[in-house]
């Protein structure tokens, strides 16, 4: 019986042995710096971390020619800028003309209606070429004198739009931007007319996907429109420059060329980034026994952009305890490279990253939607595997005893 015992002791070992830890990666698998591999995916304690090395050039995005608007240029033509979409509301008064004004607002069909006045397709004008439109119209169906035609369109509100973007943004697709709460809907009582629509920029447009990736070239964004490409040069939104305004109509695209380069100074709150990520954690390290009393909850997990592995282990509760027996935890590394987009898994020590922690390819930038998992130290493995193994015989030893 005791013989019996013994073995399964140490079968029980030797399993748990193998549990404890992830398996190490064989010599072959660990990314070799100087062939710059592009197919290796794990970046072992001493291997540095630089997402370059596992990047693959994509097909460049061709656009025709456009004039650029950027810091030499930095007025956008305002018959671009404001053009009239689906939903924006407008007034229109005609002097000496009361029965054919009126507040309107541009219907899915791109359309405004006055009275006594056939359908005005207004959908992509300016508010410029909707009054020549509605004069010549007057004049048209000879409802009034050409000399006597005095019109004034004011805006209300500018509507919510769709738009679509694509390159190197967190979330292309198709997003609705200008969205207002229900308080910015509520009459306040005023009599004024315009709206600022500061939502309906190209910034708003690309926050809403979620922001620029790291690889993104802010210099040469693109708004396309009915075939029109125009170039926004957007760098003065990090620098404090001045930069160029542009209002989007529905139906823009908004693309943002890669540089194909990971650049760190784009990963930090912004106009153009994101404020905040949201990174997935688990510690199970020792004294704790859960995530709960590890202090890894909901707000735990929220970082500001730019955050590095180094403060994601603190938070994590991976950093610190008694140094003789915590010292070699390690922390590892799961994140999406943008820009080979495939996953890379980085390996690193809390006392390598503390002693490493100005490095950037020791100490990387964390990505939204990254995963951190802490590792305990060979005596913390050594002391779970005695208590288990303590649990299991003396309760077999006893029965043995009986």
């Amino acid at each position: 019986m005791k013989t019996i015992n013994t073995l399964i002791s140490v079968a029980m070992i030797a399993s748990l042995t193998a549990c404890v830890t992830p398996s190490q990666p064989a010599q072959q698998d660990v990314c070799d710096l100087e062939k710059q591999l592009t197919s290796c995916h794990y970046f072992g304690q001493q291997t540095p971390y630089n997402r370059k090395v596992s990047a693959v050039t994509s097909n460049h995005t061709t656009f025709p020619t456009a004039p650029i608007f950027g810091n030499k240029a930095m007025v956008v033509d305002t018959e671009q800028a404001l053009s009239l979409s689906v939903g924006d509301k407008v007034s229109i008064n005609i002097l000496n003309g009361e029965e054919f004004s009126k507040d309107v607002e541009v219907d899915a069909d791109g359309n405004i209606y006055l009275p006594y006045l056939p359908a005005i397709a207004a959908k992509g004008l300016t508010l410029k070429q909707l009054n020549q439109l509605i004069n010549d119209l007057l004049i048209d169906e000879n409802l009034m004198l050409a000399h006597a035609v005095r019109i004034s369109i004011l805006p209300i509100s500018w509507a919510p739009i769709e738009i679509t973007t694509s390159g190197a943004v967190f979330e292309p697709g198709q997003h609705m931007i200008n969205k207002k709460l229900p308080i910015e809907l509520k009459d306040d009582g005023s009599n004024y007319a315009g709206d600022q629509a500061i939502k309906r920029s190209v910034g708003a447009a690309v926050k809403s996907s979620g922001g620029v990736r790291p690889d993104a070239d802010i210099s040469a964004i693109k708004v396309i429109r009915d075939g029109q490409v125009f170039n926004m040069d957007l760098r003065g939104m990090l620098t404090g420059e001045k930069v160029p305004s542009m209002t989007l109509m529905a139906g823009d695209h908004v693309h943002v060329p890669s540089t194909h380069s990971f650049n760190d100074q784009l990963a930090r709150p912004s106009q153009l980034t994101a404020p905040g990520i949201r990174v997935f954690m688990s510690n199970l390290t020792q004294p704790a026994s859960s995530n709960s009393q590890s202090a890894v909850d909901r707000e735990a997990t929220r970082f500001p952009y730019g955050t590095r592995l180094l403060n994601g282990a603190i938070a994590a509760n991976c950093v610190g305890g008694a140094q003789s027996t915590n010292a070699s935890r390690y922390v590892i590394l799961v994140t999406k490279n943008p820009l080979s987009n495939q996953i890379d898994i980085v390996e690193r020590s809390i006392d390598g990253l503390i002693q490493s922690a100005w490095n950037d390819q020791s100490n990387p930038v964390l990505l939204p939607g990254d995963g951190l998992a802490c590792y305990d130290s060979r005596v913390t493995n050594m002391r779970e595997i005695a208590r288990t193994v303590t649990e299991l015989v003396v309760p077999t030893t006893l029965i043995g005893w009986l």
